[in-house]
């Protein structure tokens, strides 16, 4: 039993593992897949779309309803399936999808269990990169090293000069490159430089293990950053709007998009 683990009550671990084991599940059929033969299947560069999206999602679904049969979820690839319940499963099965086209490992499954409009739980699992990160709610951010089978507590990094920063970013769902270019110049003449991961669950665990200080996204769904934002939060971070105000959890909600800023909490970025 790692740290987290020993932290949680006997229903509480026994939910998080649920989690987990769906997550590695997901991911090691994605694992089975990667790199054979060509699955794109539909979409443009934006909207790209293979069939193990859709493999995962139906292995996703499959285990919550027959695990939580009266939980609600709502998925990239499904949309919203209300069961009435105050708890709600936040899934993108496969976050990363262009990355996965591509045969580049950044990819990641983003299973989030939410309650009463707050989250509980967050999982990304990165099996290519053979990676977990998890979070539960009051109990910390957990970054596990599946290659040499390591738990560690995960914690935002101390660097508080932003022009000392790392950054990372993502389009999230606007279309419009002209807009993206000039925001994305404003913050990368803020901090010291930028990448791209091609995943925002992987962008925001980056910033939750101090790998970087900050994230931008704009026009982002929920189920992309709905582990990830808890992941950085019990991490120490910040959840901001582009305006520097503090997100809260109410605004988060499934049927919006929102404009993120993900900070390790020192170093100060405006984007509006």
């Amino acid at each position: 039993m790692n740290e987290l683990e020993r932290k949680l009550s006997a229903e509480e671990r026994k939910v998080f593992g649920q989690a987990v084991s769906i997550a590695e599940k997901a991911g090691k059929r994605l694992l089975q897949s990667f790199r054979k033969g060509d699955p794109v299947e539909r979409g443009t560069v934006k909207e790209v779309k293979l069939v193990y999206d859709i493999v995962s999602d139906k292995i996703i679904r499959r285990e919550i309803e027959r695990r939580f049969p009266g939980h609600s979820y709502v998925t990239e690839e499904t949309g919203f399936v209300d069961n009435k319940s105050k708890y709600l499963w936040i899934i993108d099965p496969l976050d990363g999808t262009s990355n996965f086209a591509d045969q580049n490992p950044m990819f990641a499954v983003s299973i989030s269990l939410w309650h009463g409009g707050e989250p509980v739980l967050g999982v990304i699992e990165a099996p290519m990169m053979m990676e977990r990160f998890a979070a539960v709610r009051g109990r910390g951010s957990y970054h596990y090293d599946l290659l040499r089978k390591k738990v560690r507590k995960a914690e935002v990094s101390g660097v508080s000069r932003t022009s000392g920063a790392y950054g990372v970013y993502c389009e999230g769902g606007v279309r419009n490159k002209k807009m993206s270019l000039e925001l994305m110049g404003r913050y990368y003449l803020q901090i010291k430089d930028m990448r791209k991961l091609g995943s925002a669950a992987l962008e925001l665990a980056f910033v939750g293990t101090g790998r970087s200080e900050s994230y931008m996204t704009t026009a982002i769904s929920l189920w992309d950053i709905a582990a990830g934002i808890l992941f950085v939060s019990e991490a120490g971070g910040a959840l901001l709007h582009f305006d520097g105000k503090p997100y809260e959890w109410k605004e988060f909600r499934h049927q919006k998009r929102f404009d993120l800023l993900a900070t390790n909490g020192k170093v100060r970025i405006k984007l509006a």
